[in-house]
């Protein structure tokens, strides 16, 4: 009998602790999902956002550190906080993280802390769940319009970690598609190449084209722009290649669309006018020159100055004739100039790259057969048009059109070289590892990536260095042709401005030079 009431009693006990401890594990899930711990920094820092005006949630005064982090805490969308930075008192909320969207640094004020708060995956247990008008007691989480619990304003689930993770306001931020990484309170979504950004970057600005009025020339407008290079660092002023006019144009301040726009070269010697211009080279190193390949009577022009007539142009390679010697070029296309004048032009109809030094009468084989055949292996091109040069690594770049790759040499090696292909070289395509028929090449002097004109595929690509793929920045991904603002019809150079903010394509066959925002 005894055994019987100790064992009820010792039952009642053991039901009591477990109801007892039941009700502080409740309690303390209870506090989890409503709270968050807090990490504070050292003190004399202060909290630095990427991106001030979209993190910035709110500056008050309060007493206490203590005080700002509970303001914090309820704030659903704050993640960290600064006290006492600018002033005893001061409270500063913020969106973001101290890894990717800001950093901690140091303050001139003594006393100033950062705080930030850490956030466990049970505070996001019912994303995804069903729900009525809330999402019970998660505050981190709302009802969305599906009738599902999702995350809340600046924020996107991220189910690496399960949990909901502030969204980029970063111009340009790396994103992945369908995850919505990025602000889209700042009009910003993934962009087809995988950064944040308004699709208005998708949209090109034309800055001239058919209709365009010409100061001092009876001719209107472009008729199949080809070559384009950037002049000037603070506006942006446009040397443009007008092929089918048979001049070289000045528009002086790209801003000024369809303004300020004058021809500066029509004859590469008195009485002898262009024909066929394909590529011009501004060489900003020494003062304004400007180098341009005369397809039709095949040689490169020196204009000393952007001048004309004193001093008069001057051919630096070729010699006006075809032929497969030495001393011609045969359908030259791209021209780029070293810190030294050597000349370095693409003849095309003799698929070589050839080398010119000043004032020399021959050009020395930097690729490609004494022989001027084609081919497709690392020793050959197969019409090259578009050339680029990275002095500093001694790369040079060449657009090998019919072999649908772009070739990098290195010009320390023994000449002719064999190339090494970074990009295309899978066969026509517009698939990501595919060109077809690029024409035209810049390299990012921040990056080292590679924009490429692809002209049959309507578009341009950009290639990072090592890559396998490229991607689609202007035009249509799947290779289309088109007259809209986001669209080419066979783009065959571009430019890029100094500080790298604008790209410029000329549409040949739109007769027009789109300007894109680069991010």
């Amino acid at each position: 009998m005894f055994h019987y009431i100790f064992y009820n009693y010792c039952s009642f006990l053991t039901t009591v602790w477990l109801w007892f401890l039941f009700l502080i594990i409740k309690q303390t899930y209870s506090q989890e999902i409503f709270a968050s711990k807090t990490i504070l920094s050292s003190q004399g820092t202060q909290y630095i956002p990427v991106n001030m005006p979209a993190q910035l949630i709110s500056i008050t005064n309060t007493d206490s550190i203590k005080k700002c982090s509970i303001l914090c805490n309820s704030n659903v969308l704050c993640r960290v906080f600064d006290y006492a930075v600018s002033s005893p008192k001061q409270c500063r909320l913020f969106e973001g993280d101290t890894n990717k969207l800001g950093q901690i640094s140091s303050s001139s004020s003594s006393q100033s802390q950062v705080g930030t708060l850490q956030f466990s995956a049970r505070l996001f247990v019912e994303y995804g769940s069903p729900c009525i008008s809330t999402c019970n007691q998660i505050r981190y989480l709302r009802c969305g319009s599906n009738s599902t619990c999702e995350c809340m304003p600046h924020t996107y689930w991220n189910a690496s970690i399960s949990m909901c993770i502030p969204q980029s306001p970063i111009l340009g931020a790396s994103c992945q598609q369908n995850m919505s990484m990025c602000r889209e309170d700042l009009n910003y979504t993934c962009l087809q190449f995988n950064q944040c950004g308004p699709l208005s970057v998708l949209s090109g600005t034309t800055v001239a084209d058919d209709t365009t009025e010409i100061s001092d020339s009876s001719t209107v407008g472009l008729n199949w722009p080809l070559g384009i290079d950037i002049f000037g660092t603070n506006s942006d002023s446009i040397i443009i290649v007008d092929m089918g006019n048979n001049r070289i144009l000045g528009l002086w301040d790209a801003d000024t669309n369809y303004k300020n726009i004058s021809v500066v070269a029509t004859e590469w010697a008195p009485g002898q006018p262009l024909y066929y211009p394909f590529d011009v080279y501004v060489n900003t190193r020494n003062g304004c020159d400007i180098y341009v390949t005369n397809y039709g009577d095949p040689q490169v022009v020196l204009y000393s100055n952007m001048q004309t007539i004193n001093s008069l142009p001057s051919m630096v390679a070729g010699n006006s004739y075809n032929g497969a010697g030495l001393d011609n070029l045969n359908g030259p296309f791209g021209v780029v100039v070293d810190s030294n004048k050597n000349v370095i032009v693409a003849s095309m109809e003799d698929n070589r790259i050839m080398f010119w030094p000043p004032n020399a009468l021959n050009g020395t084989i930097i690729v490609g057969h004494i022989s001027a055949i084609n081919g497709n292996t690392a020793m050959d091109l197969d019409g090259p048009q578009g050339i680029a040069l990275d002095e500093h690594n001694s790369w040079l770049y060449v657009a090998d059109l019919h072999n649908h790759r772009i070739q990098r040499y290195n010009l320390n090696d023994t000449w002719p070289c064999n190339g090494t292909t970074v990009a295309g070289g899978n066969g026509p395509g517009s698939r990501s590892n595919q060109l077809f028929s690029p024409s035209y090449i810049k390299i990012s002097n921040k990056t080292g990536a590679l924009y490429i004109a692809d002209y049959g595929n309507h578009r341009i690509q950009r290639w990072n260095q090592g890559a396998t793929e490229g991607v689609t920045i202007a035009g249509d991904i799947n290779g289309n042709p088109g007259s809209s603002d986001t669209m080419f019809n066979g783009p065959s150079g571009l430019a890029i401005n100094h500080n790298e903010t604008f790209m410029y394509v000329t549409d040949e066959n739109n007769n027009r030079v789109q300007r894109f925002q680069l991010i």
